[in-house]
Parts: C-alpha cells; structure tokens; sequence
C-alpha cells in the first residue's frame, strides 16, 4: 500500500429495535444471543417469572421487526399463549444458545450456561429450541461469571466456548486480577472441558456474591488459554470481558469486547464501578486475535442518550442486503453505580416500554476499509483465485473520489487486456461493483487462475474483494 491505510468503520447506531412489552417479562428480562434456523432469526432472551427461570425468544427475517411467536410451550398465569421457552428447573445467570450442524436431531440446539448456586458451568440441548434438557454433569467446575459465547467451528470440527477468566499477573487495585477472554474447545458436548489442572497461581476458593451458597468454587486465572486481554497500550485500570465472538466466514473471526474503564473503590465511589463500551478483534484462527484498531467500536452516548455509561454487544448478527444488524445492551448507569457494599448486585425495577435491545448497522463486509487519501493512493492485493467470470469490488468513492483497476499475474505484471490503461473509472458507493476493461466485465478467460488486483484510487474505500 502506498498513501493507503486499514481504517476500521463503526456501525450506524439505529435505536431501540426491541422493549418490554409482555407482563411475564416485567420480572426481568436479559437479551442474550441470535441464532439462525430455516431462513428465521431467533433473538433470545433470559425471563425471570420469580419462582422459575425461562427463556424467550422473538423472531426476524431481516433483523429489524421482531415480534413474539406464541409457542404454547411455558404456562404464565394459566396460559401458554406466549413466547417462553422451557429450560426446567435450571436457575442460570447467563446462557448460549446455538445450532449444532453435526448433532443428531434431538440435540440440535445447544447451550451453555452457568450458575455459581448449581456448581458452575453446564450444557443443555434441545430438538427445536423450545424446550431444553440439562446435560448431566458440568462443563467446568469453574466461577466464569456471564458472558460466555459458544458456537460449533466447522473449520476444525469442534465446539468452541468464549468465557470470562481472571488474569492474576494484570491485577486492578483492589482486586487480585483483571477481566480476560478465555478459549475452550471440545468434540464431545457431553463431557466436561479439558483443563490445565497444573496451573499456575490458582485463584482460592470463594464464593462470589453476597448470600450465595457457592464456596468451593474458584475463578479461572490460567487453566484456559487467555485469548483478548488488555496490555500496555490500554489504560492501566481497564480490562476486556464478554467477547461475543463470530465466525464470520470459514477463516474470518470478528470479536465485539466490552472495555471496562475501572473507577476508584470506595471510599472514593462505589464497588467494582467504571464505564464501558465496544471494541473490535480480529481473528483468522478464533485463537489468536489482533486488536489493530484501538478506541471504540460503538461509543458511548451523549448526554442525552440511552447508553451514556455502559454497553455490551450480543452475540450474533443478522444480514440483509446491503447491511448486517449487530445488537447491543446499554444504560446510564455505570457498571457498580448503587453498589454500596462488597460486589453485591444492583437491580432496577423492570418497566412497560423500557428498552431491551439497541440495533446497529454495518455495511456487509464492512468493518475495515483500505483508505486512500484524498491526493491519491495505490493498493496491491495478495494472490487470489478468479472463481466466477466477473470480479466484484465493494467500494465507495464517493462524488469526490474515483478508482481505476488491473489485473496483474503473480509476478505482479499487468495481464494484457485487463491493464490500466484499459481499465474504467470506478466512482460511487456499492457492495457489488463489477469491474470492466473497455466496458466489458467479463473475465471468465482467467477463471482458475491466480491474479493479484491493483487498485489506483483517490478518497476511496475498499471493503472487499468478490472473486
């Protein structure tokens, strides 16, 4: 690249997409993942009836109108004309959900979840996502906290799980560690994840929240492998948790971290308080992840804004043409703000129109661009593999901008007919721009073989490139 640089590109914020509408879900209600399934998106979320734990789901084809299906599944108050879903007796903080391709019918969908109270963290399955079974046994014996994210990696063939470890070397006055992004993977959904037993500096035993019946449980600190966590360019009173990892493409993970900004503990302010909001990972394995581009991926809210202190991405997202929906939870409140004693919970009353689900918008293929500057730039790809008999650009140049491209062996010389002198003008903003040389787009000759693309442009993005 020459005047040309990587820029990542935050989402359009979109509003409210999803508030409490229903009394069953006036107890509580905590948004948790999308999961695809027949050509319908299930948004899930966690319900709190009081004397029992469901989930809930609505449902979207194209990620922006979401209404609730009645399920006839959970009965509320002598009718099961709702959207509930049936997970028994199970009192989780946090879940999963996700589909598993490989899985034999009766377990398609899967979860994970975790409950300092039942001994930590474990699996469940269900045939169709309406009712789930717990898998007997635990997954880990472990305190992971929320925010886990799982989904099965048809790359290596393995379930993968994202889950909050504490990472005892990077420790944040008053506590004797930081947020971390642990990384499990397993074949078999059935039995408890592999650890190191041997590791080093363990956390002791404790319980969590005040009240609790949970002694004997101890944090992760290095019996997983860490895989996102702050470092020396961060703040030093910050750390990264809730990961909300997809596999983007077969080779392309994309991650969504909340970075918490830690505030002084009493007696200066409350316990275990501070501000946060998203950031963006990159990854070609799902294990070893860049943060190239620092600073916020969806920023924090003016002061008139709904999510002023806080917010934390959901995991999955939804695409429809031109765009994806991500979604995202947030508040004025700081993350311990009304905590007045040792890390116990703060909770806030559950009302008719309060918002559950913020929306935004990414160009598809759109989180980082190579920018050219205004004066002009050249960009020369790696080798790829024509495929199809036309090659397709998203781009956006803009009024102000232009492109002109050529085709070169890898040797990086033009190929004849597809040069630049041939080429022509690529100017305006579209996810499908189809390349031409003397207004014929047609490469099909070349199909097969293995091209570099020149890209000579002025104030102009480039998304991707469709062989």
């Amino acid at each position: 690249m020459e005047d040309v640089g990587l820029t990542m590109n935050p989402p359009i914020k979109r509003g409210v997409c999803l508030q409490v509408e229903k009394e069953w879900e006036l107890g509580g209600a905590r948004p948790l993942c999308i999961v695809e399934w027949q050509g319908v998106y299930r948004f899930y979320y966690k319900i709190d009836l009081g004397n029992r734990t469901t989930l809930a789901f609505v449902t979207s084809t194209d990620g922006i109108t979401w209404e609730r299906p009645e399920l006839g599944v959970v009965r509320f108050k002598g009718s099961t004309r709702n959207n509930l879903v049936d997970i028994g007796d199970q009192h989780p903080n946090e879940v999963c959900v996700f589909t598993d391709p490989t899985g034999p019918d009766e377990h398609r969908f899967k979860l994970v979840a975790h409950s300092q109270q039942e001994g930590g963290m474990y699996a469940m399955t269900s045939p169709d996502g309406l009712r789930f079974t717990r898998v007997p046994g635990h997954l880990l014996r472990f305190i992971t906290d929320n925010h886990k994210n799982a989904f099965y990696d048809e790359r290596i063939g393995k379930y993968v799980i994202y889950l909050r470890g504490w990472d005892r070397n990077r420790p944040i006055h008053p506590m004797d560690g930081s947020r971390v992004v642990m990384r499990a993977q397993t074949d078999d959904w059935f039995k408890p994840l592999a650890i190191d037993e041997n590791a080093p500096n363990p956390w002791p035993q404790s319980k969590k929240w005040d009240g609790t019946d949970s002694e004997g449980l101890r944090r992760l600190n290095c019996e997983l492998p860490i895989v996102l966590s702050c470092d020396d360019s961060d703040p030093p009173n910050s750390d990264l948790y809730q990961a909300a990892a997809v596999q983007y493409l077969p080779e392309t993970y994309v991650a969504f971290p909340s970075l918490y900004y830690w505030y002084p503990w009493p007696p200066e302010g409350f316990v275990n308080d501070g501000v946060l909001d998203l950031q963006f990972a990159h990854s070609r394995d799902g294990v070893h992840w860049g943060r190239n581009f620092r600073g916020a991926y969806v920023r924090l809210d003016l002061p008139d804004g709904p999510c002023t202190k806080m917010m934390h991405m959901l995991v999955g997202m939804v695409p429809n043409g031109n765009y994806l929906s991500q979604y995202y939870v947030g508040g004025r409140r700081s993350h311990g703000e009304g905590r007045v004693k040792s890390d116990t919970k703060f909770e806030k009353k559950t009302e008719m129109g309060d918002p559950l689900v913020f929306r935004t918008e990414q160009r598809i293929d759109g989180f980082v661009s190579a920018d050219s500057a205004y004066t002009g730039g050249v960009l020369v790809t790696k080798p790829f593999t024509l495929i199809s008999d036309s090659l397709r650009l998203n781009i956006d140049t803009s009024a102000s901008g232009d492109a002109y491209a050529a085709l070169l062996d890898e040797g990086e010389s033009e190929i004849p007919g597809f040069g630049l002198a041939e080429a022509d003008r690529i100017q305006g903003n579209d996810t499908q721009w189809a390349l031409s040389w003397r207004k014929s787009s047609d490469v099909s000759p070349l199909i097969g073989r293995r091209v570099r693309l020149l890209l000579r442009s002025r104030s102009a993005k480039l998304f991707a490139v469709y062989p």
